[in-house]
This record gives C-alpha cells, structure tokens and sequence, in this order.
C-alpha cells in the first residue's frame, strides 16, 4: 500500500511499461478538468450578465413610473387649463351638442 502510493506521488506510473493505458486515462482527466473549468466561467460570465440586466430592468422600471406620473400631473384639467390660459385660449361654458344622424 505504501509502496504504490509512493510510485503514484512520484509519477513513477508513467514511465514503466504498460503505461500507454495510464497516459490515456491522464489524458481523459485533464479533458474532464478543462471541461468543468470552462463550465465554470461559464456560468459565472452568465450569472454576472444576469446581475447587470436585473440592475438595468429596475432602473428602467423606476423610469417608467416617475414618467408615468409626469404625465398624469401634466393631464389633470388644472394643469391644463394653466397652459391654455397661458396661449389665451379658455374652456368653453356651454357644454357639445350630440349630433345624431338616421
């Protein structure tokens, strides 16, 4: 037990004979090494892109409130009626007719 932990440490396995098998499955190690390394860039490349949209989708969201509440301001008749008063044009008294056509 000693003694073949020793040779592996020392990568003695390597270099006897028979050894193509043991290059082989070093090889298919380090292939499976780079695949979980690449994977994990991977996902953690991915998981910052997510961070960012999720931090841009708040921001646009405030926008899109703080817009919608400018426009509410700017419709109210009050307001409205400030602006036109402003071009001289005021509200009529008389209320529309309906014209109905047979």
């Amino acid at each position: 037990m000693k003694e073949s932990f020793k040779k592996i440490i020392l990568g003695k396995f390597l270099i006897n004979e028979g050894s193509i098998k043991n290059w082989g499955y070093v090889f298919f190690l380090f292939s499976i090494c780079l695949i979980m390394i690449y994977s994990s860039h991977s996902v953690d490349s991915k998981i910052i892109k997510i961070s960012v949209l999720k931090n841009e989708i708040s921001v646009l969201q405030s926008n899109f409130i703080t817009k919608r509440k400018e426009v509410m301001i700017l419709k109210m008749e009050s307001n409205v009626s400030l602006v036109m008063s402003d071009r001289n044009i005021e509200s009529s008294n008389t209320p529309p007719k309906k014209i109905i056509i047979d």
